[in-house]
């Protein structure tokens, strides 16, 4: 047999041919390309062996030096004949197999796209897959997947080409959305982690923002868009192959063992299968289909893979795979089932194989991190997309409206040089305060002619220059701001149980808006004083008010009447300029911070001008004041810092994530026993009716105290009856709080008064009222004006430096005329001036 017919064609191997017979032939290297010279000689030419033995050369020479075919040399015409047949140069269909497997790596290394074809591509296969979808789903559906997309495949894009990317490109697939490719050999784990997450992370941080400004400026188009992106950038971080979760998952965890490599991608499948067959998609089903096929293959190439992660792999050199590394992976190969694999798709596996064991799996440090990362996006992705879209439904189509909180800040100055007041004769519990404002005193004084004079006796009402203030009884049958909040408690819970799931928010909406809701002036005993309003000239209310360059001011004959009430009956404070910071905070300090109120108890004021408080009284108070405080670096410092020691203690002690109630329970009860002792020794050291005061603290702080610690030992029982895996029936928390939680006010009532609460059955209940105070420095009014960023009216306080602004608070009041008249006539007396009201209205239509 001819020996040239045992020899299979092979691809074009070099034959080099030397002058000098005395010098040996050098052997192709591991590390030479195909084609190329590396023997340094300048001479070099291609010749192919015949497959018919004939050895007529095949292909032209290059250069000047004559290509001899194997017949001639093995003629041994020529000294340089020799050299060719010295050991090894014959080559073997070994040799040539290798050589074929290397060419078409290099194939897969070399392939480039040029810039203008990539572009061409992209916007080739955009075309398709918009026409694709248009074809199936909305045109706004459509372009909403395409501007996500995009960004998402852009984050890819980027972080590629940040970390020396090869061969980059974005195109798009039809019905399955987009994909960014890329090659490099030599690249960390940490930075591939970055690239998968340079997709879904940019994602869902810019669509929180989109929905919530898609909210907040009711643009629906703003909402869905973000919402798309929230949704498809959440579901792109599932641990699912392909999805880039999926990718996360496999770098860190499934590439470190072809059994879990093999249930992700099984998993992967499953839940695309289930996805084609929930949302009816044959084409995704296709898709799965050869996945499925390629299981085996896959299992196959991770365990070769896993085998070689701890041998030695040659290192990439100008980010190809060298020669060396390709004939060791082929070599195991070999040794596998998968040898039987044609060359080009061969050269894949090995191109892919490379990839895997070159770029290892990240450490431990990494690892975390990119965890957290990976973690932390979704559990942002989640926990911000439901606020959202729970916010969306309260305060666009469900219980609340994002206008109603819409409010205008009010300052009215006042002419304390001007004044006239009525104190009411009829009995008063709570009210609201009506404002009203006219272009002048005279007008004001008319406009009264218009108002019943029973009213105008029987309630409460105060004139400062053109400015007037009522007092609008709230009625005994009617509902408080307080009633209202407990009766939406239970309605609420019911609405919530009934209507919720079918979205039917309105009954619930309606009686949040009542909170917020204003009393019409029209429906008072002051509707006479409010103007019909008039079409055109910037009337926008019944109130008379008028939109302008001078702010909201009454046009000629008409007022501007507000009823402050609603959840905005909390905002009126009254102000006024001290005649030196010294009285300023003397004032404060002395008369306007009583102690807290609780339920309908409240004390007559020191500045009550009917049946002001004893001294004996105040004292009282201040005893109750200083009880109420507790332990304070200023009252008691020793006990103080024994507490903070005990509350840091208790901090390091208890993790979080294993709470133990038990040695919380003992942290508390150290706890309660300083607070006792401060009682009990600020008590022994006072005498008469404050001693009296303080013990009926004291009994209150016992049986307040002992109940916290009967709910503690109640919440340890349940904790230890879980844990004993005992089932507990809906009544185990109803038991821990069946007993009734004290209330101070039941203590602190007594035959004597010592406190000086007020008397509903005297005319001084008109004033009893609750007012805190601070001081305020120019500084501290500008501030407090650029936070609020609201429009106020023209007339406003102007501080000049140095001076102080009593600040008033009137956070409940049983006639409210009255207490303002009261605290204005209390400090002009002590020099106080320049005075002003503040108050917010709401700017909703509630119609």
């Amino acid at each position: 047999m001819n020996r040239s017919n045992e020899i299979r064609p092979i691809l074009r191997p070099t034959i080099r041919l030397r002058s000098d017979a005395a010098s040996t032939r050098a052997l192709p290297s591991a590390d030479s390309s195909l084609g190329r010279d590396v023997s340094g000689s300048g001479i070099s030419g291609y010749a192919d062996v015949a497959p018919n033995g004939s050895g007529s050369r095949i292909g032209n020479s290059i250069g000047e030096s004559p290509i001899m075919s194997a017949r001639d040399a093995r003629a041994g015409d020529g000294g340089a004949g020799g050299s060719f047949f010295e050991a090894g140069s014959v080559w073997t269909p070994e040799q040539g197999r290798k050589s074929e497997l290397i060419a078409a790596v290099r194939a897969i290394e070399n392939k480039s796209t040029g810039g203008f074809t990539k572009f061409i591509v992209l916007l080739v296969s955009l075309a398709v897959f918009v026409a694709a979808g248009v074809a199936w789903w909305d045109p706004w559906m459509v372009s909403m997947l395409v501007v996500v997309l995009l960004f998402h495949e852009a984050g890819h894009y980027v972080a590629m080409r940040m970390f020396g990317y090869r061969n980059v490109k974005m195109f798009f697939i039809p019905f399955l959305g987009a994909a960014v490719s890329g090659r490099h050999f030599n690249i960390s784990g940490w930075k591939k982690a970055m690239v998968y997450l340079a997709g879904p992370v940019p994602g869902i941080v810019v669509s929180l923002p989109l929905m919530t400004a898609g909210i907040a400026l009711e643009k629906d188009w703003m909402l869905e868009l973000g919402g798309m992106a929230l949704l498809l950038n959440t579901l792109n971080l599932l641990p699912i192959m392909p999805l880039d979760g999926g990718w996360i998952m496999h770098l860190t965890v499934f590439s470190r063992s072809p059994i879990l490599e093999l249930v992700a991608r099984v998993i992967g499948i499953v839940a695309m299968v289930a996805f084609s067959i929930f949302t009816e998609s044959r084409f995704i089903l296709f898709v799965a289909i050869p996945l499925v096929l390629s299981l085996p293959m896959t299992y196959r190439v991770a365990k070769l893979i896993r085998r070689l992660r701890d041998r030695p792999l040659p290192q990439p050199e100008r980010d190809e795979i060298p020669d060396a590394a390709i004939h060791l992976l082929d070599d195991e190969i070999q040794a596998t089932p998968l040898a039987p694999t044609p060359t080009a798709n061969k050269a894949g596996i090995i191109v892919q194989m490379y990839e895997s064991l070159i770029v290892r799996p990240p450490g431990f440090a990494a690892t975390l991190a990119i965890w957290m990362v990976y973690g932390g996006a979704f559990v942002i992705a989640i926990v911000g997309g439901m606020g959202i879209l729970v916010g969306r439904d309260l305060f666009r189509d469900g219980i609340f409206d994002m206008d109603m909180f819409d409010a205008d800040s009010h300052s009215v100055p006042l002419d304390v040089d001007d004044t006239r007041f009525h104190l009411g004769t009829d009995p008063i519990d709570e009210s609201y305060l009506a404002v009203a404002r006219f272009e002048s005193a005279v007008d004001l004084e008319a406009a009264k002619k218009r108002l019943s004079r029973e009213d105008l006796e029987k309630y409460t009402h105060v004139r400062f220059g053109n400015v007037w203030f009522a007092s609008i009884p709230i009625e005994g049958d009617g509902q408080t701001e307080d009633e209202l909040v407990v009766d939406d408690d239970v309605f609420l819970e019911d609405e919530f149980d009934d209507e919720f799931g079918e979205d039917n928010f309105d009954a619930v909406r309606e009686r949040m808006r009542e909170l917020f809701r204003p009393v019409d002036p029209a429906e008072t005993w002051i509707a006479n004083l409010a103007q019909s309003p008039n079409v055109g000239d910037g009337i926008d209310d019944v109130a008379g008010d008028v939109e302008g360059e001078n702010g909201r001011m009454p046009r000629l004959g008409q007022s501007t009447v507000h009823v402050i009430s609603g959840m905005h009956h909390s905002s009126i404070q009254i102000r006024a300029i001290a005649p030196d910071p010294e009285t300023a905070n003397q004032v404060a300090e002395e008369y306007f911070q009583m102690p807290g109120v609780a339920g309908d108890r409240l004390y007559l004021p020191a500045w009550s001008p009917l049946d002001a408080p004893t001294q004996q009284q105040i004292d009282c108070r201040n005893v109750l004041k200083t009880l109420i405080s507790g332990i304070t670096p200023e009252t008691a410092p020793e006990l103080f810092e024994e507490r903070k020691r005990l509350y840091e203690q208790q901090y390091s002690t208890i993790d979080d994530d294993d709470y133990d109630p038990v040695i919380a329970a003992e942290f508390a009860a150290q706890i309660r026993d300083l607070q006792t002792k401060f009682t009990s020794d600020f008590v022994e050291g006072l005498d008469g009716e404050q001693a009296a005061v303080g013990r009926m603290y004291l009994r209150y702080q016992q049986d307040e105290l002992a109940y916290q610690a009967k709910v503690e030992q109640r919440s340890i029982d349940i904790r230890a009856r879980i844990a004993a895996g005992e089932e507990l029936d809906e009544n185990a928390d109803s038991e821990m709080m069946g007993d009734e939680y004290p209330i101070m006010d039941d203590y602190l009532i007594g035959d004597r008064n010592l406190l000086g609460l007020s008397d509903s059955s005297r005319r001084s209940h008109h004033f009893a009222s609750h007012v805190s105070g601070d001081v305020l420095t120019a500084e501290d009014v500008m501030e407090e004006r650029e936070y609020a960023d609201q429009d106020v009216d023209a007339d406003v306080i102007t501080l000049n430096p140095g001076e102080r602004i009593l600040n008033l608070h009137v956070h409940r009041a049983t006639d409210q005329a009255a207490t303002l008249s009261a605290i204005v006539a209390f400090l002009g007396d002590r020099g106080f001036h320049t005075f002003e009201l503040q108050y917010v209205t709401p700017t909703a239509d509630f119609e």
